[in-house]
Order: C-alpha cells, then structure tokens, then sequence
C-alpha cells in the first residue's frame, strides 16, 4: 500500500470512526491506536437482538434501573466543584479534564441506609468541613470511604475488646487473682530457696526469716537449721491461743482464772502432733525474762506484726476433702459462709471425762447441738448456722470466738463454676478448634494422588493477563504453559496485555516484550478494535490489536492469540489500562458471546476471527479456562492433573492446585512467606475443599470450567458476568471486593450462583510465583489481601445455600476464617499478656491456650515430616520468628488503609432517596456507539468478500524493513508481516469476476458502493493475492468434493461449500513453506499448525471437518446424527454456502436451544422462528430437517 493510499485509507477512517479520532499525534509507537467499526446502518446490529442482546450491550440500561449498594457521604443533596482525578491501578482518570459529566440516577438500598447511618453515628465526632480542611479528603465519596473506614476499624475494636474481655477480663472479674495455697502447695515449697509454712489459715514465706540470727530468747537461740523445720508445715500447735484471751466474752474468770485453757485439750485429743508441739513452742507467760511470752497476747500482740511481712495470702481447701472428712472421717472440718474451722478439738474436750461441770462449754448451746448431729448433710453449715435463732450480738460473739480457736482457711473456689467458667468456654472452643485444625490435617494427609494423571483431549484457554511484568517472568510463565505435558492442539496461550506500560526496571513496553518473545515482527502493527471495557464514563471505549500465531519452545508448538489493549487517542498516560478484571471480563464475555450466539463487540469478532480462521480452532471447543499470573511458572503436569479431576467429576466448576514460592532465598521478607504459602494451601485450602468451597481460587493458578457437561453456561453465565462487570465501584465495599480482591471475587460469585458446584484443590497440581521481595511491596500486597479477604468473607456469610450444617457447616467454617482475620492481632496481644502475667504473677498462666497453639503448630510440623519435606521445619521457625509481623503489624496496617484507593473521575452525590453517579469526562460516550454484529453475519460478509482467512492488514506506515527476526513465529511469517514487506502497494478494487465487496454496515458514507472497507481485511487489489484467493476458492470446491465423497462412502451426507474453519495457509503452499521455514520444529499440515497430532485417534478426518462419521461423538460429548436421517439437502453451491447456515450449524443452535428452553411451553414453530433471527436467513425451507432434528433430540434426552 503506498503511502499516498495509505492515508487516504486513514483519512476514510479517521471520518467514520464513530469513537476515535487519527488524527492526533500517535504516543505509543507501534502500538497505535486503533479505529473502531462503522456505525453507517448500527441498527443492524441491534435488529433482532433486544432480547438477547449482549451483556454489554444491556448493561447501561440494566445499570440504570438496578438496586445499588453504594450511597454518598450524606442523606441530602452535596454539590462539590469538579477537581483534577488521579491516576490509579486500574487507569482511572488518565484522561485530560473535561467539562462533560455523565449522570446516573440509582436507588438505595435499606441496607445500605442502615449503614450510612450507623457510620455518621460512628464518625459524628469528625465533621466534613474538618475533614476537608486538615485530612484534604475534598470528595464526599472520599470522606464517606474514610467513615466507613473509621466504622469498619471501630466494629474491629469492639471485637477484640469482646475477644480479649472474655480470655482475659471475665476471668479476673468472675475469679480474681488469689494467693491462696493447699497444705499440699505448702508441704511442697520447704527448699532452702524456697521456704513456707503456715499457721492459723494462713501461709508465710519464711525463707528470709529462717536466715536471719537473733531468734529465741538469750538462754535458747534458734539456728537456722531448726527454724527451717518449720517449712512446709502447719504450725498451729507451736502458737497456741488461750481460750480466754481468743474469747474473753465467752470465757469468764472463774472459767480460766489462769489462762490456762488451750486447744486442743491435752488428753481429750488424739491428733496431735507432738514434734511440732516440742519445737519452739511459744505458749504465754511461760518465760519471765521474755517481755513477748510473758504476754498473754502474744498471738496478736507479737507474732502477727512481726509476721505480716512475711505473709503470702491464705490456706485453701477443697471442698470435696471437707466432705470426706466430715462424712468419712467424723471430723468436725465446718464450713460457715466459705470459711473452714477445724472445730474437732473443741467437741473433743466437751465430751472429754474430764471436763468437769462442763469448763470447756463456753461457746452457745445451740450452737454446740449443731455441732453434734451425727454426720448429717455436709460440711458446709451455713444455712444452719444462719438458721438459729439467737440473736445478733450472741452470734457475732460466737463467730469471733471460732474464727480466734479454731479458722484454718478458705474454700477453694478456684475449681468452682465461677472460677471455670471462662476455662469452660475456652476448652469448649478450644475443642471446636482442635476438631478442625485435626480435620484439617486429615484432609491435608488424604489430598494426595499418586497415580500419574491421564492425556485428557479437552480444549482448554491459558489466560495470562500482563501488566508490568518483567521480561525474564514473562519468558518463564510463557514457556512453562508452552512445555505442559498436555497436547498442544488442545491448548491456547490467550495473553492480555493491560496498557501501554512500561513496568519499573523495564526498558520496553509489556506489549513489545511479549510481542517479542512470542516472535511477532516488530514493524507488525494490526488494525485496532474497540469494546466496551468495564470502566466509567467514556472510559468504557477502549481500543484493541489482536495478534496469533504459533510459538515453539524446545519441539513444543503452542498456538497463541494476544490482546494488547492500547485505549482512545485522547488518553494521555496509561493507555489503554483498565485494570485486571476488564481483562477476566474480556475473554468471559466472549464466551459468553460464543456460546449464546450474541452480538459482539469489534473486538471480540476480531478474537473470533483469529481464532477461527487464522489459528483454525473453533471457539466453542474449549471448555476450560485457566487463569495464570505473567510471574507464574506451571509445573509440566499440573494442568493435565487438574483436567484429569475435573474430568472425574462433573460437578467441579473451578480448582486450583499448590502454588509454591519461585524465590524463598531471595531475602528475609520472601523466606517468612514460605511457610505460609504451604500450610494455607495444605492445611486451609484442603479442607475447605473437604466441602467442595474453596473460599479462593488464586488467580495466579486456577482453572474454571466454562460450561456444563451439557452445555449450560459457569463461569461464562450471566449472572456471574453481571455481577463481576460491574461499573460503579464507588463505594468502600465494592472497592475492595472488585478493585483489591477481584479473583477471590470470581470465586464468591461462583459459589453465589452455582451453590451446586464445586470448588477443588489438588495439591499434586503445582506452580511457582514470585512473591514480593520487599517489605513495603509485602506490606502493600497483603493489604490487598486482608482486606479483599474481608469483605468478601462478609459476602459468603450471607450466601443462602451452603453445605454442611452448624459447626460442620461451611458457614461456621466462613465465619471462623472472618473471626479470625478481623482478630488476628489479639493473638499477640494475649501472648503478651501471658508473659507479662507469667512475670507479674498477676494471674495464672493459660495453659488451655498454650495447649491448643502448640497442637495446632504440631499436627502442621506433622504434616511435612509425614511427606519428608523436612525443609519446611527450618522455614516454620523462621515464620514463627515472624510472628508478630503476620499477626499484627499487617492486619493493622491493612485495617487503617482500607480506604487507600485511587477514586477517579467519580463523584458520588445522594438527595431524595437515590445516588447520582457523576461522571466527569473529557467527551462525551454512548455505549451504543460501539457497533455489535453477530459472528454468523460478520463471517458471511468475510467470506462475501474473499477474505475469510486473511490476516488483518497492517497499520504501520514505516513497515517496509528488509531486516529479518529470527524469533519470528508462523504467524508472523504468514500474516501481515511478510505480506506488507513484499507487497507495499495496494490499491481499492473489486474483487475478481466483477463482486463488489461491502462494509459490515454498508458503503462508507460519500464513497462509492465498490469501496472495500479495508479495517476487515488485507485489500484484495493485490494481483499476486488476487491469485491467491482464486486458488483457495478453486481448492475449496476441490476439498469439498473430496470430502463429499468420504462422506457418501461412510453413509453420511456433507453440505459442500467452503469450509471457514481451516486456516489461511491451507490451500497457499507459498504459506506453507514460509511457516515451516519460520518454524523448523513443527510439523505442518494442510495449514494445521500441528499436523496428524491434530486429529483424534479414531478417526482420519480432521477434528473440524464438516460431518463427523455417522454414531461418532462429536467435541461436545453429544451424539452425532447421520444427515440422511434427518433429511435436508445434502448439497449446496459454493456461494451459497456462504449465505446458508449449514446442517451442522442449524443442530448446534437447536441444541443450544433446547438446554435453555422450557420444554413444557416451547414449539417448533418458536424455535424456527428463533433459528431464522439468529441466522438472519429464511429457513422454510429446513422446516422438515428442523423438525426431525428437534423430534431426535428431546427422545435422545
């Protein structure tokens, strides 16, 4: 093409481009921007598809009537000046400010009401002028995320503080801290280090006290050695207590006139000690020459101040031993209002012989009549006490007069329901914590598959979405999906590169390095597509190039398609960037698109195009889709592994497999990864998977099937493309579900939708990834991670349909998982207050929980000793290390900057019940601009047009360079590329034999009807391709003789017509050797770019010809039907095979038909009727063939 013609042809374009403009200044190279489609007759495109029309295509109106979650800063009407937008992860506002703004009007929800409110009530103390001035949050939306934010943090609070209370604050209000021991905890601390005794109900610690000299009296000093006898007894009986001086209102004068009475009554009692009655024992007024024995009050005079400062707490006892001494025994151990009175030496004396006009009866009678009543009830005389009747004063007396004799300690409560009550609670959760964490472990030991996986023939996509990756993971995620032990005729390599950016460290564009590690020719550049991205405002245009082709890697050949999205010419930075989601939706949708036979996008039929007509590979083969991060390297079997289970069973929708690090000894931050990369996937994501609900499925490795066994729609449905393409990610939710977590994202809406289905681990399925190599990178990740994790953990606790029930339910599963993330810190905090409780004294230590962290660090260190990978210990102390990092310096970090996003160009205001979205653009976009045609109709007009297996042409006006690249692959070789070098002068004719090709959507405006759009193939001016396209159309009608006749020899009929489905190269030899010289490794075949591999094993036709053998099955499971059976012509002439939907087509769309249908209210009419919107065709004629096709059909189901 000159360069005269060629700016001619850029001028055509650049005036019916309904959405770009060419004629700007190109900033991106190579990567020009693209021009869309015509929009010359654009209701052609929406002439019969109201009803079914795309999701794109409805997603505005539905947008506009939908009930939406989001809300403003306040309940009234705010008005805010328009501000410069920021750039941000997803490309917003990268456009230059503009005086358009777009409005949306949208209900509130009540929930979401109930929400503002409640945060306003949390945040009231913050006024928005406050936070405009001094935090510089000018946007409403901006301070209404920062409330929320505020909300969210505060509800965290209250949960630790609810968290902790419990542990640790009940504990000490129900049962304070007692320094009290048993006589067994004092018989026990009697070392030189350690010393205690105790006398009269309470405990001393006398280790100092036994050390010091000057004990005794001058004519006996006590030694050290003596004095330590003392330790670990009881030593009441060495301080007895006259009963006079403990009772003086009780015992008179002429009761004891000497002070001569002590218990226990020498010769009334038999349980006396008498080693500790011989040492030292101080009885009054025993020694003249002592002023302290010489009182009579020593006990309380002497020996309890000097004593105080050696006192610890006091003696307890159990209340079971007190019961059987009372019972058992016939001891008088009493308990009256939780104190214990040792009262057996007092009934000892008053039934003592010697006990003369009753001396030793001093205390009250009716007292003493309690006290003899045979063993009856037990110890515990309280309410018998309480019960006499006397009064006051007499009782008061009495009670003194025991607690003096005869008080030896306290019940010990400690074991009482009070006092267990929070350990009850605690090994109750415990318990339920040790059941999981063990079903965990079984799980992690069961998930294992020795067996080698099977050759599963099932097509499947690899997604790799490409940011800023470097070249050198790029190059490893790309050959490793290259090199699978999978068949490389049943895999895509699908590449969407996110923009025109340049990542940090690189010196290129990520288009230009995949481009050039695939071997694309540099100086090829291919017509832009549009589509509708998921963005806001005239964001929704963007623009795209499509390139295919085949790479090969060590004798590998891959077929491949990439998307390099390059944005509108009036995007200034970030071209083309609208986020990783926009490129999930992109190849969903056109599957969606594939399998309902929707109208699609410029894009999207250029997808189509290549696939099918380049590439040679129907879209609606591929029933698996794996997602695959530009960083990540697949191990050789994994995706056979993978398919393998889903193959045995039907109901997987998605699994993921074991995702391990590429560089744990890269520095300190990646090596405090490893160990939690490996137990979340063996230990977490195992029993998750238990339940068929993996909470995540990463998308850096994870495969979803896209359609049921029986065709009915997943991951490619409708509700989960709704949901995942929404727009309006304007509040602090959505945010981090779609913009943080939009992987984990997918899976909760799989698990929404398809409650039915599940979702797998298999730990044998292994990648590498690379994991952030510094701590700010770390950090910035795992908010991502903690805070998507969060809310979308919030979502699946609402989910109505979850396996399991109670505490084996997957729910409780989920809000355990939610519990835990949102507490995470308490669990330092409670490790610290053990510590310092430990150090302090100020508490018993909790053993119950330091028994439940060690098994639960146990049975994980059991885990890889089982399996031998013992490196694992070294990488779980080095975690353990790091505890305080994982446990709480990043959910903190990741709690406060929740509301860490780029807004954009999005302001959110709220007045009279509804939110008004403001969109502030640099132009205005109707989504309705970017034409949609049916895939059927386009390939009609291709293939009208001579150019159904051309490549696109190329765009580049310096192309023309003799210089060859030795990476290049076929497709470079045979598309664009080669072609535009040795043709460079094409001109705008008609085609051969006088047809007048035409445009989609008609004649270019002011242009004759016999100008050929040239933005839908290479210009067919070209006489050495004008040729070309005559051999292909002479041995078309050659080829489909042929095949006429296997199929008459078979029994069954094949329409003749040109078969679109084989590739460009196939009828070209100069092709041919052009791609086997660029490819020396592959093995080419009739323009199949994998030769006899190419065909299934039980048949020598090839996998895409026209009618399968009659009884074969074809490559969606179903049985093929023999074309004289169901009637119908069984020949058609070239040219109107183009125009006519062929047998095969017109059974698909029957039995796609049919699966969605309801049987009970469909006829045939509805369905020719249907069948001749989607084709666009009369079918009167096919009424017969439909009919039986519909008759076999529902006796065949």
């Amino acid at each position: 093409m000159s360069n005269g013609r060629k700016q001619q042809y850029l001028e055509l374009e650049s005036n019916q481009s309904v959405s770009t403009n060419m004629n700007g200044q190109d900033k991106d190279g190579i990567f020009a921007r693209g021009v869309g489609f015509e929009d010359q007759n654009a209701s052609d495109a929406h002439d019969d598809g109201k009803q079914r029309q795309s999701m794109f295509g409805t997603l505005r109106n539905a947008m506009a009537g939908r009930q939406n979650a989001g809300a403003g800063e306040k309940l009234s009407a705010i008005k805010e000046k328009p501000r410069q937008s920021m750039g941000g992860t997803g490309g917003e506002g990268n456009m230059e400010k503009g005086n358009h703004e777009h409005i949306e009007a949208v209900e509130i929800t009540r929930q979401r009401k109930l929400w503002v409110l409640f945060t306003w009530m949390t945040t009231f103390w913050a006024p928005s002028p406050l936070l405009s001035w001094c935090g510089r949050m000018k946007r409403p939306d901006v301070r209404m995320a920062w409330r929320e934010k505020v909300a969210i943090c505060a509800i965290v609070l209250l949960l630790w503080f609810i968290l902790l209370f419990i542990i640790i604050g009940l504990g000490l209000i129900l049962c304070p801290k007692q320094n009290v021991w048993t006589m067994d905890d004092v018989a026990n601390i009697n070392t030189p280090k350690k010393s205690f005794m105790s006398t009269r109900g309470y405990v001393y610690d006398i280790t100092d006290f036994i050390k010091q000299t000057g004990h005794g009296n001058a004519r006996n000093r006590a030694r050290p050695d003596q004095l330590s006898r003392y330790a670990g007894f009881d030593t009441n009986t060495s301080f007895p207590i006259t009963a006079r001086a403990a009772c003086p209102d009780l015992v008179s004068a002429e009761r004891d006139p000497n002070y001569l009475i002590q218990y226990p009554i020498s010769g009334a009692s038999t349980n006396v000690d008498p080693q500790a009655a011989v040492y030292f024992q101080h009885k009054p007024q025993t020694d003249p020459t002592s002023e302290e024995l010489s009182s009579r009050e020593f006990y309380w005079k002497y020996f309890e101040p000097g004593m105080e400062n050696f006192k610890k707490g006091g003696v307890v006892w159990k209340m079971d031993w007190l019961n059987s001494m009372y019972k058992d025994q016939s001891t008088q151990w009493l308990v009256i209002n939780k104190e214990v009175f040792y009262i057996q030496p007092y009934i000892d004396a008053i039934n003592y012989a010697g006990n003369h006009n009753d001396t030793y009866n001093f205390l009250d009678s009716r007292f003493e009549a309690l006290l003899n009543r045979g063993g009856y009830g037990t110890a515990d005389i309280t309410e018998d006490w309480l019960g006499i009747n006397w009064d006051a004063a007499t009782q008061q007396r009495n009670y003194d007069c025991i607690k003096r004799l005869f008080y030896v300690g306290k019940v010990d409560e400690r074991q009482g329901v009070r006092c267990l009550f929070t350990n009850y609670m605690l090994v109750a959760f415990a318990c339920v914590l040790m059941l999981v964490v063990l079903v965990k472990f079984l799980t992690a030991l069961q998930f294992s598959t020795k067996t080698p996986p099977t050759n599963p023939e099932k097509f499947v996509v690899c997604q790799v979405p490409c940011y800023t990756e470097d070249e050198e993971s790029i190059l490893k995620t790309i050959n490793s999906l290259t090199e699978l032990d999978y068949q490389s005729t049943y895999k895509l390599l699908f590449l969407i590169c996110d923009g025109n950016i340049v990542g940090s460290g690189n010196e290129k564009p990520t288009p230009r390095i995949v481009l050039d590690i695939l071997g694309v020719d540099p100086e090829y550049d291919p017509p832009g597509r549009d589509y509708l991205a998921i963005a806001e405002g005239s964001r929704r245009h963007n623009i795209g190039k499509v390139y295919s082709g085949l790479y090969e890697y060590e004798g590998n050949t891959i077929p491949f398609i990439v998307v390099v999205k390059v944005g509108t010419p009036d995007e200034a930075n970030r071209s083309g960037n609208r986020g990783k989601r926009d490129s999930q939706i992109l190849l969903m949708s056109f599957f969606n698109k594939v399998h309902f036979n929707l109208p699609m996008t410029p894009l999207e039929l250029e997808i189509y195009h290549q696939m099918r007509h380049i590439l040679g590979i129907p879209p609606r083969n591929y029933e698996y889709l794996l997602q695959v991060d530009a960083d990540t390297e697949v191990m050789p079997d994994s995706l056979a592994r993978l398919v393998t289970t889903c193959m045995g069973d039907r109901r997987i929708a998605g699994i993921c497999g074991e995702t391990m690090l590429g560089n744990e000894n890269t520095s300190w931050t990646t090596m405090i990864q490893v160990y939690e990369y490996f137990i979340s996937h063996h230990m977490a994501k195992a029993f998750e998977s238990l339940f068929g609900s993996v909470t995540c499925l990463p998308g850096c490795f994870s495969m979803f099937r896209l359609r049921t066994t029986d065709g009915k729609p997943l991951l490619i449905a409708k509700p989960v493309l709704e949901a995942y393409s929404e727009l309006h990610v304007d509040t602090l939710h959505k945010k981090n579900l779609l913009s943080l977590g939009e992987d984990r994202y997918l899976t909760t809406l799989m698990m929404k939708h398809f409650p039915r289905f599940k979702l797998k681990f298999i730990q044998d399925a292994k990648c590498k990834t690379i994991a952030p190599e510094k701590w700010s990178v770390l950090m910035s990740q795992r908010r991502r991670w903690i805070n998507s994790t969060i809310h979308n953990l919030a979502e699946l606790m609402f989910l109505p349909n979850m396996c399991g029930f109670c505490c084996f339910s997957m729910r409780f599963v989920v809000f355990l998982d939610l519990f835990g993330t949102l507490t995470m810190p308490c669990t330092l905090i409670y490790f610290a207050y053990l510590i310092y409780a430990a150090v302090r004294n100020i508490a018993d230590v909790g053993y119950i929980s330091l028994i439940l962290i060690g098994c639960i660090y146990g049975v994980q260190a059991i885990i890889f000793i089982l399996r031998r990978e013992w490196q694992h210990v070294g990488w779980m102390l080095i975690y353990l290390l790091a505890y305080p990092l994982w446990s709480f310096v990043l959910p903190v970090y990741s709690f406060w900057h929740m509301d860490d996003f780029s807004w954009g160009n999005t302001r959110v205001v709220v007045g009279d019940g509804k939110r008004k979205i403001i969109i502030e653009d640099d132009k205005e976009f109707d989504p309705d601009s970017i034409p949609q045609r049916r895939w059927m109709e386009y390939e009609k007009e291709l293939a009208m047009a001579g150019v159904l297996n051309a490549p696109p042409p190329n765009m580049n006006p310096n192309a023309g360079s003799t210089k060859e690249d030795d990476r290049l692959s076929l497709y470079s070789s045979q598309s664009g590329a080669h072609l535009s070098r040795a043709e460079s002068s094409m001109a705008f004719t008609q085609m051969p034999g006088g047809n007048t090709p035409q445009s989609m959507y008609g004649a270019m405006p002011g242009q004759p009807q016999s100008m050929f759009d040239p933005r839908l193939s290479v210009a067919m001016t070209n006489p050495q391709m004008m040729a070309m396209q005559q051999q292909q159309q002479q041995n078309a009608i050659y080829d489909n003789a042929v095949r006429q006749s296997m199929a008459s020899s078979s029994g069954a009929m094949t329409p003749m017509g040109y078969d679109p489905r084989l590739s460009t190269a196939m009828y070209n030899p100069q092709m041919q050797q052009a791609s086997v010289h660029s490819s020396p490794h592959s093995t080419i075949h009739q323009g199949s770019f994998m030769g006899e591999g190419w065909m299934p094993p039980a048949t020598n036709m090839s996998m895409y010809s026209a009618a399968p053998a009659a009884g074969s099955v074809d490559i969606y499971g179903s049985q093929a039907m023999p074309m004289q059976d169901l009637g119908g012509s069984a020949t058609h002439s070239i040219h109107s095979s183009m125009f006519y939907p062929t047998d095969d087509q017109i059974v698909d769309a029957v039995r796609r038909i049919l699966v969605n249908a309801d049987l009970s209210t469909t006829t045939k009419k509805a369905i020719r009727a249907q069948l001749a919107q989607e084709f666009n065709v009369d079918l009167s004629a096919k009424k017969e063939f439909i009919s039986k096709v519909v008759d076999q059909m529902l006796v065949g189901s």
